[in-house]
């Protein structure tokens, strides 16, 4: 056998050599290469978080990804051996479990967590594209945030964000008012459909449940060239989730409050070959509240005293959706139908002198929603969408005379007591698109064809119908890759106004690659509904006559807004600054007639400006949002008098912890809603001012996850600060006293909510 050549010291050094050489073999071995694309476009999913604990039992950790999807976890040959599981993690997307026992390379594809559209928004957009590249500046609240609010409906969604004040009616429901205007200058559609039933002018945004609803799209500003008439302070749009990406999928909730709401949902939907078949059902139950009312709610019978009568009014919903869906060669054809049965009951205060009888007041709305939707995608950017939907909206209202001795009721049929109203809406839309990614000129061609019919005891003569019909066009020019230019016409007929064409320009500039700007100039113009020129509403808190007379409201807006948005190694920073200025013509509002009667009239000139400006911080592990904003309003009674502008400031903040390995995760909101303006008119008939205080509101929600995600249990509070009446100096609105408080919560409320998310595999 021969001797090994060399000096000692050479071999030495050979040794050494192999030493090292053979630790980097082993430390290679141990790190486990993973990559995390999305499931669709198999594009890298930056910053994904990945968690790993051993199957025995030990320590684990969390690895972020790289801006490339990659990330390489530490695991040697003993842990492998034993097996390893780990969870990837990012928002937005349906989180994997895996066990690795080799150290081979893994790829893993994401799954959008709404898997019907992927994560862009549509309203007002030639083709679904992210946020960041729309023309329109649009905020988008999805599915994730819903979860952390609790919110079961578009209300509870809505009480967080900047530019938009709730106001409550325990009768008519929950309401809004977006950059100072009411809710009658806002658009809400669900999939691009518009909402009927509105009363006050408004929609009751209790009635739109958030069950199935995988986001809402808003956008600040008119959208007048898009939407048509009510689209002047900004559009709402609800998307639901056509889809499903398992064979079978089961979603099933329970929500429950200790004032006595309880609140459940059960949705299913399979995807077999070309078809999609989603159905979603659930019942809303609150037993009524009365801030006299201390404790958790009995529902044992109690003896007719004055505590029946309740702020609060007992409520309960029923609602369903199915929703169905088929590709066909380049068509993608959906039907969706929904029902909502919603009924409120108004206990009346006993009677005096004995209080043995009392006036009980039932009002029972039905919605009855059909929309059937083709759209086909062509070569070069091209696409056709159509919809055709027919909404049906009925409210009836019945009164009873009831002894309270034996609870036996009376039907009154004296004038006046009794009242159904009926509305329905038809709309027929197109739009046809030639947008191509690479071409400097991109254009949409549609038409908006919408017929609104009203009938009942309440309407005059008997039934009314409006019919606004409409094409409109808008063109996008890039000078260059950075700069897209986009004007736009509408042109419509209207049966009983004049209506002008609207025009429009948006201007979106990307400064650098963090830096965008975007502006618009836009008119507006709403002709004022059935209800408005109509509808005679009474019962005991209300006395409202239409004016058929009224003018159309116009208006021009000009809104402007300056994001910034950097992606760091750990996670995305944004900022945004955004500014706002409209000025209505004719403005219309409810003005006192009589003693008790209260009918709409034009008033005259409002300006309304303002602006916001917040920050965020997202890394999966850690959200935090802060904002603040301050709406001014000089309205002609300002003008008349020399009165400065009216400014009411809002400030808000948001935070949310996740703890991926363990499955915990605590959220917290908080907004200040500073004092505002509001209208009254005095007993001589003229208009006064009316100031509403300012609140704090700020809610909590703890969730814990199990079953690999499967099911999650959260428990929290809703209205810390026990915010239940606002101060308000004068009477504003029909139906409120002078001096008394405006119903804003039902105060502080403590929420447990159940979940389940079943899903067969492919």
């Amino acid at each position: 056998m021969r001797a090994l050549s060399g000096s000692p010291i050479m071999l030495s050094k050979r040794l050494l050599f192999l030493q090292v050489l053979l630790f980097l073999v082993v430390v290679v071995r141990a790190q486990v290469a993973i990559q995390v694309v999305e499931a669709v476009t198999s594009a890298p999913v930056p910053y994904a978080h990945i968690a790993w604990q051993p199957l025995g039992g030990g320590q684990g950790q969390i690895v972020v990804g790289s801006p490339d999807g990659k990330a390489e976890l530490p695991l040697g040959p003993d842990l492998l051996s034993k097996g390893v599981v780990v969870r990837i993690s990012f928002l937005g997307n349906v989180t994997i479990v895996d066990t690795l026992r080799s150290n081979a390379p893994r790829t893993y594809r994401m799954e959008r967590a709404s898997v019907g559209l992927q994560e862009v928004v549509v309203t007002g957009q030639y083709a679904p594209g992210a946020p960041e590249k729309a023309v329109h500046k649009v905020r988008v609240l999805d599915e994730t945030q819903f979860k952390r609010m609790a919110a079961n409906n578009l209300g509870d969604a809505l009480r967080n964000e900047l530019n938009i004040r709730l106001s409550q009616d325990n009768v008519l429901g929950t309401s809004l008012s977006m950059q100072g205007l009411g809710g009658q200058n806002v658009k809400i559609l669900v999939d691009g459909v518009p909402v009927v039933g509105r009363q006050d002018g408004n929609i009751d945004l209790a009635q739109l449940d958030l069950t199935g609803v995988e986001r809402a799209e808003i956008i600040e500003g008119p959208l007048s060239v898009n939407y048509g008439t009510n689209a002047l302070a900004g559009t709402i749009n609800l998307i639901t989730r056509k889809s499903v990406a398992s064979p079978f999928a089961l979603r099933a909730s329970v929500y429950a409050e200790h004032i006595g709401r309880l609140n459940t949902t059960l949705s299913g939907g399979g995807k077999w070959g070309r078809h999609d078949l989603l159905i979603t059902a659930g019942r809303n139950f609150f037993g009524g509240w009365d801030p006299d009312q201390q404790g958790v709610p009995s529902f044992e019978p109690s003896p007719a005293d004055m505590s029946r009568y309740q702020q609060w009014k007992p409520r309960e919903q029923y609602f369903g959706r199915v929703g169905y869906g088929i590709r066909l060669g380049d068509w993608r054809l959906n039907y969706k139908g929904e029902v909502m049965d919603d009924h409120i009951i108004n206990r009346g205060l006993p009677r005096a002198p004995y209080y043995e009888t009392a006036f009980d007041e039932e009002y029972v709305t039905l919605r009855l929603d059909n929309a059937v939707f083709a759209e086909r995608r062509f070569t070069r950017g091209r696409s056709l969408n159509l919809l055709a939907a027919h909404n049906r909206y009925t409210r009836t209202r019945n009164t009873w005379f009831r002894d309270l001795t034996d609870l036996d009721a009376i039907l009154i049929t004296a004038e006046g007591m009794q009242d159904t109203s009926r509305f329905t809406l038809t709309n027929l839309r197109g739009t046809f698109a030639v947008a191509p990614d690479s071409a400097r000129l991109r254009y949409e061609l549609g038409y908006d064809l919408n017929l609104e019919t009203g009938s009942g005891d309440r309407i005059a003569e008997g039934g009314e119908e409006i019919g606004d019909y409409a094409v409109f066009a808008s063109l996008e020019y890039l000078p260059t890759t950075r700069i897209t230019i986009r004007p736009g016409l509408r042109a419509a007929y209207n049966t009983r106004y004049g209506a002008p064409v609207i025009p429009s320009v948006n201007v979106r500039w990307t400064l650098t690659d963090a830096f965008t700007l975007r502006a618009s100039y836009a008119q507006g113009f709403r002709a004022p509904s059935l209800k408005e020129l109509y509808l005679y509403f009474v019962d005991v808190n209300h006395d409202i006559v239409g004016n058929p007379d009224l003018n159309a409201e116009r208006s021009h807006s000009m809104n402007a807004a300056l994001s910034y948005r950097h992606a760091k190694d750990k996670g995305v920073y944004r900022s945004e600054l955004g500014l706002f200025y409209n000025a209505i013509e004719d403005l219309i509002t409810l003005a006192q007639v009589s003693t008790t009667t209260y009918t709409y009239i034009n008033v005259g000139r409002l300006h309304t400006a303002g602006g916001t400006i917040g920050s965020s911080w997202d890394n999966g592990h850690w959200v935090v949002s802060v904002g603040g904003g301050l709406t001014a309003r000089l309205d002609e009674m300002a003008m008349e008098h020399d009165e400065p502008w009216l400014l009411s400031p809002e400030a808000r903040a948001s935070l949310t912890h996740q703890w991926m390995t363990t499955g915990w995760s605590i959220s917290m909101f908080w907004k200040y809603q500073g004092e505002v303006s509001a209208y009254t008119f005095e007993n001589d008939g003229e208009v006064g001012r009316s100031f509403i205080g300012d609140y704090n509101m700020a809610d909590v929600n703890v969730t814990k996850r199990f079953w690999e995600g499967r099911s999650s249990v959260s428990l929290g509070c809703k209205d810390l600060f026990d915010v239940q009446n606002v101060q308000a100096t004068m009477a504003a609105g029909a139906h409120s006293g002078g001096g008394v408080g405006v119903p804003m919560t039902t105060g502080r409320t403590y929420f447990l909510r159940l979940e389940l998310d079943l899903k067969m595999r492919n």
